[in-house]
């Protein structure tokens, strides 16, 4: 078994639909991400922010991953969001299809935590009235474990640490021994539509995190990981559901390195991405200045929730009950910029 390491940069997030609100009105028009569209193009980044290079940010390099020795030409990006992040990624999907713009046919797609499991459905052709209904009904997939003052300190710590993979192995550690569902239950309810199908041929990357040593991994088709084991590792958010064991190792949220991790996307030409809570725990890891890094080489587009969308989400990502609401919201979201998404992803 291969499992493929990449030694990635940041820390826990907070992921909280105000903060997204707060985000949007600070940006400005002219910088794209704002309520009255949702939408930056290849303005996405705010004004006076500085490309960065997706390799030497604090010294915590890649390892073991390597970029595209090829150019390839879309990519498609799915953040992290919890239960409404993933009922608002499956409606602007469905909108942007309604519109004309098919996302399957990305030569790449990335999965993080929520996103990972929008991504693994999409490459492996589930039937889309089975794929989400659960989200979009409102149900439970799975019970939640508990955080409390000393998690978010731990966090705080972690946010703070200048060695970022030691701040993510404290969040990791500590997420072994938290009280959550059983493993047993949790690859249930997260494989459902996916147990025993096999990694699709087109690229897809999912991301997780080491739980011990923080070190933050991408698996993919030549992991040897089964694909609903990859899926639910990278939706464990610590604390609250189990780590999941792969090959010896237990692996926590994809998301403790990034919300995002649209740096994976480099080698595209095309590369669109759909972040629902587009927080960080430091500038440089937004989704917007992540994608900026990518350019010119590449034509970026970021899709975020308008102020519809989020009065449809609510302040919890994990509020199961808010699914259909959130879904028929995106995707009317996403028949509205159907056309200037396909400006850049069709052209």
């Amino acid at each position: 078994m291969r499992l493929t390491p990449v030694a990635w940069q940041n820390v826990p997030v907070s992921n909280i639909a105000p903060q997204v609100q707060q985000l949007a009105l600070e940006q400005t028009p002219g910088g794209g991400i704002g309520p009255a569209s949702g939408v930056s193009g290849d303005g996405d980044a705010p004004r006076g922010s500085v490309a960065v290079s997706a390799t030497t940010d604090g010294g915590d390099e890649f390892a073991g991953w390597q970029p595209p020795t090829t150019d390839n030409e879309r990519a498609f990006v799915l953040a992290g969001g919890g239960a409404t992040g993933i009922a608002w990624e499956a409606g602007v999907i469905m909108g942007l299809r309604d519109g004309g713009v098919d996302v399957r046919e990305a030569d790449t797609m990335i999965g993080t935590s929520a996103g990972s499991m929008v991504a693994a459905h999409l490459r492996v052709g589930t039937q889309e009235s089975l794929a989400f209904a659960r989200i979009r009904e409102g149900a439970q997939i799975a019970v939640i474990g508990r955080l409390g003052p000393a998690d978010a300190s731990r966090y705080l710590r972690a946010q703070m640490s200048l060695d970022k993979k030691r701040g993510r192995a404290l969040v990791g550690q500590a997420a072994l021994a938290a009280r959550t569902t059983t493993e047993e239950e949790w690859l249930k309810a997260i494989g459902l539509g996916l147990v025993g199908k096999e990694w699709p041929d087109k690229r897809l990357f999912i991301t997780a995190v080491d739980a011990r040593t923080g070190t933050s991994v991408v698996f993919d088709n030549s992991s040897g990981v089964p694909l609903e084991r990859a899926v639910a590792a990278s939706c464990a958010v610590p604390g609250v559901f189990p780590a999941v064991e792969v090959g010896g190792r237990r692996y926590v949220d994809g998301g403790l390195r990034t919300v995002a991790n649209a740096d994976l996307a480099v080698g595209h030409r095309r590369v669109l991405a759909l972040s629902p809570y587009p927080v960080a725990s430091h500038l440089r890891d937004l989704p917007a200045r992540q994608l900026r890094s990518l350019r010119p080489a590449s034509r970026t587009h970021l899709v975020v929730p308008d102020a519809r969308d989020l009065w449809a989400m609510g302040a919890n990502p994990l509020d199961f009950s808010r699914g259909a609401d959130t879904f028929e919201t995106a995707r009317a979201h996403g028949q509205r910029i159907a056309d200037r998404v396909g400006e850049m992803w069709l052209a």
